[in-house]
C-alpha cells in the first residue's frame, strides 16, 4: 500500500522505508499505470530541477524494486527508453490501515462482540455512543485545524511582508537613514541573493518569493534567469507537499512558459504535460491555464495543428477562464492558424486578441503591444504591408516605453519589417534591420534559440541578395548545423527552414544545395501532415522556379512558375495580396536576363 500525499509504502502490512526520489518515482508510475515513462521524464520526476546521470535513475528503480519485494518485478525496464509499472492496481480512498495488524485478530474480534443478540445489541449501542463522540471529535478536530491553517497562512503572509518591508520596501523610503539610488532591479537582485539564508527555516515563504522574483527575471527577458529561481520554487513545493501537490501547478505553469522563451522545449515539454496532468486529476481552476501554456509550447515546436485543437476545446469551455487566459488562448489560436494557411480564421482570433487586450490593459502594455505585433506580422504574411505597418508602429512605441527599444521582445515588430522589405525586394532594409538583431539576440537568448534561428536564416537571405557571399554563406553554414541539432522530430518548423535557406543558397547560385534542402522541406511537409492545398506546398513549386532562375534555365523557371502559381490558386481562402502570388506571376514570365 502506498500513500502518496505523503511517500509513505507497507508491504504486507509493514511500513517500509523509501527515500523522497523513490517515492516520486512510485508515485509517478502508479498514475500512470501499465503506460511507459521515458527516462528523461522520470530524471525530472525523482530530482525535479537538477541535472542527474541515468545512473541514478537506474539505481533509485533498483531500490524501488527491492522494497516492493515480489511486486518490484511488475517495474519493467523498456529499452532505451525508460520504465513501466504494470496492473493491476486497486485506488483507495481514505487512509490505509495500519501496518502490523493481522486478518485473524478481526476474525476473533467480530466473534466476541456479535456472538449473541443481547451482545450485537449491546455492542451496537456502544458504537452509537462511540460515534458520536467520534462525530464530535472530528468537529472540533476540524475547526481547530482549520484556525491553525489559517493561522499559518497569515504567518507565511507576515513572514513575507516582513521581510519584503525590511528588503524592498525600504529602499522606496526618501526617510530611511540607509536610503539608496537603487533601481527595481538591484532591489530585486538583492532579494535573490539574501533571501534563501535569511528565510532558511521558512521553505513556503522562499517558495513564494522565488516565483516572485523569477517573475520579475521573466519580464526582463532573462528567461534563464527565470527558470532557475522557479525551479527553486518547484524544489521547495515538491519537499513541503510532494511533487504532484496541487501547489506545484502555478509554478509549473510559469516554469513551462520561460522554458519555452528560454529555448529549452523539450523539458518544457515534459512540464507543460505534468502542470496539465496535476490540474486535471485535482480538479484545479487552473487547468485551462495549464492547457493554453502547454498549447503555446506546441505552437513553439511546430505541432500547430495540436495547439489549434486544444485551445478551440479550452475556448469552447471558457466560462472559468480570465480575460488574460482568454486572451492567451486566441492569441496562439491565431498563430497556429496562420500556420496551418486558414487565414480567415486567423484573422478573427487576432482581432478578438487585440480587442481583449487592449479592454483589459490599454494602449500602454507590453501584452496590448505582442497583440498589435503579431497581428502585423500576420498581415505582412498576408500581403498588406501598409495595414501591418502601423499595427507594428503601434507595437514598437509601447514596447519602447515599457520594455526599453533593446528588450528582445521589443525587437519583435523590426523583424517583421526586415519580412517585409525582402517581399518586397529591398534587401538592404532589410540587412540593416536584421544584422543588429541578431547581435542582441546571441547575446541575449543564444545561438540556439529558435528567434535566433530565424533572424539567422532572413540575414542569410538578405546578405545573399546584395553581394554579401562570405556572410550569407557562414550565416547559412551555422544555421544548419544548430538547424540539425534543434529542429529534429519538429517537421512542421523544419519545413519553413528548409524553405529559406533553399532560397538563400539559389540566391548565392549554389543550386544543388538549394535543390537539396528544397527537398528536405519537401519531406519535412510530408512527415508533417501538411494538407495537399497548404500554399506552402505551392512555394515548393516557387523555390524551383528560384533555382531554374539560377541556373538560367528561363523555360523550367516559366514553368515551375506556373505550377506555383495554379497551387496557389487552388489554395483555400488565401488572401489576394499574399506575397507568393506576385512571385508565382513574376516566374511565370520569368526572363533570365531581367532574374533578380
Amino acid at each position: 500500500m502506498f500513500a502518496e500525499a505523503g511517500g509513505k509504502l507497507a508491504i504486507d502490512g509493514q511500513a517500509t522505508e523509501i527515500d523522497r526520489s523513490c517515492a516520486a518515482l512510485l508515485a509517478a508510475l502508479l498514475r500512470r499505470i501499465d503506460e511507459p515513462l521515458g527516462k528523461d521524464e522520470l530524471l525530472e520526476i525523482g530530482w525535479p530541477g537538477r541535472l542527474v546521470h541515468e545512473n541514478s535513475l537506474a539505481k533509485a528503480i533498483g531500490r524501488l524494486r527491492q522494497a516492493l519485494g515480489e511486486d518490484g518485478r511488475r517495474i519493467e525496464a523498456i529499452y532505451g527508453s525508460g520504465y513501466r509499472l504494470t496492473g493491476p492496481v486497486e485506488r483507495l480512498h481514505g487512509p490505509p490501515p495500519e501496518a502490523g495488524h493481522g486478518a485473524g485478530i478481526a476474525t476473533r474480534l467480530r466473534a466476541r462482540l456479535f456472538e449473541s443478540r443481547q451482545r450485537a445489541l449491546t455492542t451496537a449501542g456502544v458504537l452509537s455512543l462511540g460515534l458520536s463522540l467520534v462525530v464530535a471529535g472530528a468537529a472540533l478536530w476540524w475547526a481547530s485545524t482549520a484556525q491553525q491553517q489559517a493561522a499559518e497562512r497569515e504567518r507565511e503572509v507576515e513572514a513575507l511582508l516582513t521581510f519584503l518591508s525590511s528588503d524592498l520596501l525600504a529602499e522606496a523610503d526618501p526617510y530611511a537613514s540607509t536610503q539608496q539610488d537603487r533601481s527595481l532591479r538591484q532591489v530585486v537582485e538583492r532579494t535573490a541573493a539574501t533571501m534563501d539564508d535569511r528565510l532558511r527555516d521558512d521553505p513556503a515563504t522562499r517558495a513564494v518569493l522565488h516565483r516572485m522574483v523569477g517573475q520579475a527575471f521573466s519580464g526582463w527577458g532573462e528567461y534563464e534567469k527565470a527558470v532557475s529561481h522557479f525551479d527553486r520554487a518547484q524544489a521547495l513545493n515538491t519537499r513541503l507537499h510532494g511533487g504532484y501537490a496541487r501547489q506545484n501547478i502555478p509554478v509549473d505553469i510559469a516554469l513551462c512558459q520561460n522554458l519555452r522563451l528560454a529555448g529549452e522545449t523539450r523539458r518544457a515539454d515534459r512540464i507543460c504535460l505534468r502542470a496539465e496532468q496535476v490540474a486535471r486529476s485535482a480538479g484545479s481552476p487552473l487547468l485551462g491555464a495549464a492547457q493554453i501554456v502547454r498549447a503555446k509550447l506546441q505552437f513553439e515546436v511546430g505541432q500547430y495543428d495540436e495547439a489549434a485543437t486544444a485551445l478551440a476545446g479550452v475556448l469552447t469551455d471558457s466560462a472559468g477562464l480570465s480575460p488574460a487566459e482568454r486572451a492567451d488562448a486566441e492569441w496562439f489560436q491565431a498563430l497556429s492558424l496562420r500556420k496551418l494557411a486558414r487565414f480567415e480564421l486567423a484573422d478573427g482570433a487576432y482581432r478578438r486578441h487585440l480587442t481583449i487586450r487592449q479592454a483589459t490593459w490599454g494602449d500602454r502594455h507590453p501584452l496590448t503591444a505582442w497583440a498589435y505585433a503579431d497581428y502585423g506580422d500576420f498581415l505582412v504574411a498576408s500581403g498588406d504591408f501598409a495595414k501591418a505597418d502601423r499595427h507594428l508602429s503601434s507595437a514598437e512605441a509601447i514596447f519602447n516605453a515599457t520594455l526599453g527599444s533593446n528588450h528582445p521582445e521589443s525587437l519583435s515588430p523590426a523583424y517583421s519589417r526586415a519580412i517585409a522589405h525582402l517581399w518586397r525586394g529591398e534587401p538592404d532594409q532589410a540587412r540593416a534591420i536584421l544584422r543588429p538583431m541578431l547581435t542582441r539576440y546571441r547575446e541575449t537568448l543564444g545561438s540556439d534559440h529558435f528567434w535566433t534561428l530565424y533572424v539567422m536564416g532572413e540575414l542569410a537571405l538578405a546578405e545573399a541578395q546584395t553581394g554579401g557571399v562570405e556572410q550569407a554563406e557562414a550565416l547559412l553554414r551555422e544555421a544548419r548545423r544548430i538547424g540539425a541539432r534543434v529542429l529534429y522530430g519538429r517537421d512542421a518548423k523544419a519545413a519553413y527552414f528548409h524553405m529559406r535557406w533553399a532560397r538563400a543558397l539559389a540566391a548565392l547560385g549554389k543550386t544543388d544545395e538549394a535543390e537539396d534542402e528544397r527537398r528536405r522541406a519537401h519531406m519535412a511537409m510530408d512527415r508533417g501532415g501538411f494538407m495537399p492545398d497548404h500554399p506552402w506546398r505551392a512555394r515548393l513549386d516557387c523555390l524551383a522556379g528560384r533555382i531554374a532562375l539560377a541556373r538560367r534555365d528561363a523555360a523550367a523557371a516559366r514553368q515551375a512558375g506556373r505550377a506555383c502559381l495554379s497551387a496557389l490558386d487552388a489554395a483555400d481562402k488565401l488572401p489576394p495580396t499574399y506575397p507568393a502570388l506576385a512571385e508565382a506571376k513574376s516566374l511565370a514570365g520569368a526572363d533570365v536576363n531581367a532574374m533578380r
